[in-house]
């Protein structure tokens, strides 16, 4: 029987040959540089970290993020960060103040060139949520989205990310009303669907954005406590293990869910917010074993590495074999397609069809292809535009894949 390739990855060659479940790439997010260096992080096979900053954090706690940025590196992990409230901000109570546009842009600009290995971005950490001054003010996010875009355009960058709680999928509509760009990646806090065993609120979020979503926090909560330290959510780690095992779940049959990130790696004894893969004492929790389950049963695999960019007159597209002996071959067929703004309609152009072979002592191949004049005039022109890539693997045998990528500059 031939294994289907996973729809949701962004540029596929072909699928892992131990796993013909669709898979997103996992991360874990959490905030303490040393989490890095702990072997049974790196024994999870992990692509990725995240980390919230203040949006301000590139004048007031550099040296926190380098360290950070540090330790993901010498992990071998690709950084992402999440912009939230400034310190000393306490929302609903005051103070609760919140960023001009002008002073959004230019700190996200100082952010971009003091650290540049940095590549993924989220406009705005859990916008939605009381605690951040933007809680009712999609708009103004939607404004930070466009800023951050215009100063990184080879960025990927999450557009609104909400938690699963109050008026999350209004809030996002307002968002998209609010912007005249067309965002395909969005961000979701999950913890009401994987703490209760449902999957409402993600399938409402699905189906109110287009293009794809990332879980950037999900995973178990083990104990959460409210104001002044009372307790709203009683201990539980089982219940957390499961919380995890049903995030893996969610996304394996999902394929618009491209990536989710475990929150997180360990809280501290006193912190109100503890959904720690291990305890404050530093043992293992269920939640740990449920990870690890979840990463070795092909619930969610690491995905390729992928990467695609205009070089002059040519459009360069980097595919990585993810077969076991990374020996993989086809044929690709590249469609550029754009829309004008203010239209529906969108057109296809066929840039190439290319045949691709990796071999065992690389595993990558690059196809470049010459994008022809009339076209490139298109491209720039066009309000979006799109290359839609069409995969069909012959080794491991593979049925079709077809995956979209919005070009950004």
């Amino acid at each position: 029987m031939p294994r289907t390739v996973p729809l949701l990855l962004a540029l596929l060659l072909c699928a892992l040959a131990a796993a013909p479940a669709p898979g997103a790439e996992v991360g874990i997010s959490d905030q303490n540089a040393a989490t890095w260096s702990d072997a049974r992080v790196r024994a999870l096979g992990l692509e990725n970290a995240r980390l919230v900053v203040p949006w301000n954090a590139a004048t007031t706690e550099p040296d926190r993020v380098q360290a950070w940025l540090d330790a993901t590196a010498a992990a071998g992990l690709e950084p992402h960060i999440a912009f939230e409230h400034a310190r000393g901000t306490q929302c609903p109570s005051r103070p609760c103040t919140y960023p001009t546009r002008a002073a959004y842009a230019a700190a996200v600009r100082a952010f971009l060139a003091r650290f540049p290995r940095v590549r993924t971005y989220t406009t705005w950490n859990e916008a939605n949520h009381v605690t951040q001054p933007v809680s009712d003010r999609p708009e103004t996010v939607a404004g930070y989205y466009e800023d951050l875009r215009a100063a990184c355009p080879s960025c990927t960058v999450v557009a609104g990310d909400v938690l699963d709680s109050g008026s999350y999928v209004r809030w996002l509509e307002r968002f998209q009303a609010a912007t005249d760009s067309d965002p395909q990646l969005w961000g979701l806090h999950n913890y009401g669907d994987v703490t209760y065993g449902r999957t409402t609120g993600t399938d409402r979020v699905l189906a109110a954005v287009p293009g794809r979503l990332w879980l950037e926090e999900t995973g178990g909560i083990v104990t959460l406590r409210g104001a002044g330290g009372r307790v709203t959510l009683p201990s539980d780690e089982e219940r957390a293990a499961r919380g995890v095992t049903q995030a893996f779940a969610m996304a394996r049959v999902r394929p618009r869910i491209e990536r989710l990130y475990v929150y997180q790696w360990k809280a501290l004894a006193l912190d109100r917010f503890d959904a720690g893969l291990v305890r404050p004492d530093d043992s293992t929790r269920p939640s740990y074993a449920a990870m690890l389950a979840g990463m070795r049963s092909g619930a969610a695999q690491p995905a390729p590495r992928w990467r695609t960019w205009w070089a002059g007159q040519h459009l360069k597209v980097k595919l990585t074999c993810r077969a076991s002996d990374k020996r993989c071959r086809g044929t690709a067929r590249i469609v550029l397609r754009t829309r004008a703004k203010g239209t529906k309609r969108w057109t296809a152009r066929l840039l190439a069809t290319r045949t691709y072979r990796t071999v065992a002592s690389k595993g990558t191949v690059t196809l470049r292809i010459k994008v022809p004049a009339t076209l490139r005039k298109r491209a720039r022109q066009a309000q979006y535009r799109r290359v839609a890539l069409t995969v069909r693997a012959t080794t491991p045998a593979a049925e079709a894949s077809k995956v979209a990528l919005t070009l950004r500059r």
